[in-house]
């Protein structure tokens, strides 16, 4: 069923070229009309309650981006179609936006799912602004417009991390309004509306139900922390080249984290809840994916970053296959499994070929194949490390040690490693440690840091085109996005491992 505020319907025709015909997924408990009003204040909680879902579900959602990006950061690696082309080296000279590409579908999802989650944040907040809708509780309304504003802005901050352009739908908009806008401008308001979010949270003392978090309750507090956090990651996330990272405001960066949440965002997966997380689950079913060369490499320095492109060249000390990873860092054996064959086919690269799998989270997966119980999308240490990093950047690297080598950090208690010097390469270790720790937790990271410290192999994409048939819809030309290793639209630098092999 459709539900719908009538005056809002205005603005969700105006625009409904851009969602195609999205449908929010509410039951219709009192009316079986299609179109009706939100007359009941359980009907804006039912919308809110799955509005961050519906966003989250689409970030973590085997229909986005987030397994080919992973692929394509050289975090994960495949030899299936989902991964393949986007992953393969050379790279793509372009990437064909028709709905003959394989990986078309995760471009509109990512596209339809964010616009969707937008829509039900801006019927709520059109709701609340009506001034003959029902009276409900003030800490109630604050809730629910520090809520909305907050799933509106991640999801048009998203917009703004993966895609080349988009447009930014305001609950007051009217179609005149509805323009296409560069990533940056996506950004810059979805920053207006995080920060709006904040500060309605910071004024008011509700508590946001666990039914909205996938079954972690917040207070007002920890909403307010969790809604910096988003802000700290999108911010830093959002450049596309080295040179665009260097000019952020790294002090509003460090601002957003140093107020960042303090535990783990675990959202429980299974029908619970309706939340599920099918990047992670793709990434690591037998046969689907495998940890990048790249990455094990990070663990132990002296294991290959990269498999022979002849299956037999190794680069160590007697030529040999290493077998297992002899790590100073102890995730490499609960993290991580080694395996002694490969099945991807040898006749689409060799360079795709690991002897690891990751299996921190197999627990999770072995109950149900889609994950039954909590598993981590937003790490409190992963706001540790933006901060780690804004601290770097902002000239203050002994506090950044400081983080990097606290004892209760990850990575002493369970990667039981030395502390890192000041004289060392202090931000590398930084990014590593985010690499390792986080591993597939919140889709995108390990793709956005890659591509803002110019890491990404050359030609790698740096953003996505809006959907062919959305183009369509908006009687626009459809364009793609080229490789001219410009820094613009395709990576122009590449990465080198610890063993010290370009």
């Amino acid at each position: 069923m459709i539900f719908k505020s009538f005056k809002w319907m205005a603005v969700f025709l105006c625009s409904i070229f851009i969602i195609s015909c999205i449908e929010l997924d509410v039951p219709n408990k009192n009316d079986p009309d299609l179109i009706r009003s939100f007359d009941a204040e359980e009907d804006i909680i039912d919308l809110a309650m799955i509005s961050f879902r519906t966003f989250h579900n689409c970030i973590q959602e085997y229909e986005s981006l987030a397994i080919p990006m992973s692929a394509m950061a050289d975090h994960t690696t495949s030899a299936w179609c989902r991964s393949f082309s986007l992953s393969g080296e050379p790279r793509l000279n372009s990437f064909p936006n028709n709905i003959y590409n394989c990986n078309y579908f995760q471009l509109l999802g990512q596209w339809e799912n964010s616009y969707k989650a937008i829509d039900q944040a801006n019927t709520i907040l059109q709701w609340l602004s009506d001034s003959e809708r029902p009276v409900i509780e003030s800490e109630k309304e604050a809730l629910l417009k520090s809520f909305s504003l907050f799933v509106s802005g991640a999801a048009h901050g998203y917009l703004g991390l993966i895609f080349d352009q988009g447009i930014i739908i305001k609950y007051t908009d009217v179609l005149p309004q509805l323009e296409i806008v560069g990533w940056e401008k996506l950004i810059e308001e979805s920053l207006v509306m995080l920060d709006q979010a904040i500060d309605i949270a910071e004024g008011n003392n509700f508590i946001v139900p666990h039914t909205w978090l996938g079954g972690q309750e917040m207070t007002s507090l920890e909403f307010r922390q969790f809604i910096s956090a988003y802000a700290a990651r999108i911010l830093m996330s959002s450049s596309r080249t080295k040179e665009q990272n260097e000019q952020l405001d790294w002090n509003k960066i460090l601002h957003y984290a140093q107020n960042g949440h303090k535990k783990d965002f675990s959202p429980v997966l299974g029908d619970e809840y309706g939340w599920y997380d099918f990047f992670w689950v793709y990434t690591t079913y037998p046969g689907w994916h495998r940890v990048d060369m790249r990455v094990v490499n990070l663990l132990d320095h002296n294991y290959p970053s990269r498999w022979p492109a002849d299956n037999k060249s190794w680069n160590t000390p007697d030529g040999n296959d290493p077998g297992p990873a002899a790590a100073t860092d102890s995730r490499i054996e609960t993290d991580f499994e080694y395996l002694d064959t490969n099945n991807f086919p040898p006749d689409r690269g060799y360079y795709r070929w690991s002897h690891y799998r990751f299996s921190r989270y197999d627990s999770i997966g072995n109950q149900a194949w889609y994950g039954i119980g909590p598993r981590p999308t937003f790490m409190a240490w992963e706001v540790r490390l933006i901060e780690a990093e804004a601290l770097f950047r902002t000239g203050n690297i002994v506090g950044a040690l400081a983080i990097l080598n606290d004892p209760e950090g990850p990575r002493k208690v369970r990667g039981n490693l030395p502390d890192v010097e000041e004289n060392e390469d202090v931000l590398r270790y930084i990014l590593d440690e985010k690499e390792i720790e986080c591993f597939l937790t919140g889709a995108g990271i390990s793709y956005f840091d890659m591509r803002r410290t110019d890491r990404l192999q050359k030609g790698t994409l740096l953003q996505f085109p809006i959907p062919c048939t959305e183009l369509e819809i908006m009687l626009l030309d459809i364009y793609t996005i080229t490789n001219d290793h410009d820094g613009i639209n395709g990576s122009n630098g590449g990465w080198k491992g610890w063993d010290s092999q370009v």
